[in-house]
């Protein structure tokens, strides 16, 4: 007994000796790198120490906090560290009305460090970390709101694109007497009209001009005549007649046909069964 005593005093200096850490730490995160630890209180709300500082070995913040139909209140809080070791959280927490922590139990946490021991504390500071992390979110954020706005200058910018190209109708020009007459009066030029196509061309020449030289009450000869003798309408149907009647006559130039016609040019298409 009385050699086992010296044993028992050295082990008891030992222990005073070496310094606290926490049986079983909560949460355990790497120096600089942001830790999570889950507390459920049922006191008035906590918050960071307000003293708090960049300068300070641990820093936290109140990452969301959940109040249950029990009262207690559940703190998802996160922590860095700038200093390895172990630490009680309880010691930057207060609550927001300024009581004590009461009977909030120790927060047990560690930071560990994969540097030497001889390493500089400024290999990870507290704004470096922090300013990470809202950098990222914010870079985050500012991705999101790009892509949100380039999806519909794509498919705006595409549509427009690959819209084709507006068709442009080109209007026919509507068919005049002119056009009527033309075939029939080359034909006579040329010594190859018919019987019939002669007679197509006085009953469109006799549609056109019946009314303006007040043919109607005669017979379909006497107005023929009437218009064969008139100095305006009777002009084409006098030189279709000699043509023919002289097989021998020069054959009229395609500039000559387009003067003879000219008269008719603005003068709508006659309806054939109108002149018949």
């Amino acid at each position: 007994m009385i050699t086992a005593r010296p044993r028992f005093f050295v082990v008891l200096l030992l222990l005073a000796s070496t310094p606290w850490t926490p049986a079983t730490a909560d949460a355990i995160a790497t120096r600089g790198i942001t830790g999570r630890v889950v507390v459920v209180d049922d006191g008035p709300r906590l918050r960071p120490r307000s003293d708090l500082d960049l300068a300070s070995p641990l820093l936290v913040r109140v990452a969301a906090a959940r109040t249950g139909a029990d009262g207690r209140t559940t703190y998802e809080f996160e922590f860095i560290g700038s200093i390895a070791g172990a630490f009680d959280l309880r010691d930057v927490l207060e609550r927001v009305d300024g009581s004590p922590l009461g009977n909030l139990d120790p927060i047990p946490i560690e930071v560990v460090s994969r540097l030497p021991d001889h390493s500089s504390t400024d290999v990870f500071t507290m704004s470096g970390s922090f300013d990470a992390m809202h950098a990222g979110y914010r870079r985050a954020l500012i991705a999101i709101a790009v892509a949100w706005i380039a999806i519909p200058v794509f498919v705006v910018l595409r549509r427009v694109l690959t819209r084709p190209p507006a068709t442009v109708e080109v209007e026919t020009p509507r068919p005049s007497l002119a056009d009527q007459l033309e075939p029939l009066v080359v034909a006579a030029s040329r010594r190859s009209l018919t019987v019939a196509e002669q007679g197509r061309l006085e009953l469109l020449l006799y549609a056109y001009w019946g009314e303006q030289i007040g043919l109607g009450a005669e017979s379909r000869a006497a107005s023929i005549a009437r218009l064969r003798v008139h100095e305006e309408a009777g002009r084409l149907l006098r030189t279709v007649e000699s043509w023919l009647h002289r097989p021998n006559a020069a054959v009229l130039a395609p500039g000559d046909v387009g003067a003879l016609l000219a008269p008719y040019r603005l003068v709508p298409a006659i309806s054939e069964g109108a002149s018949s």
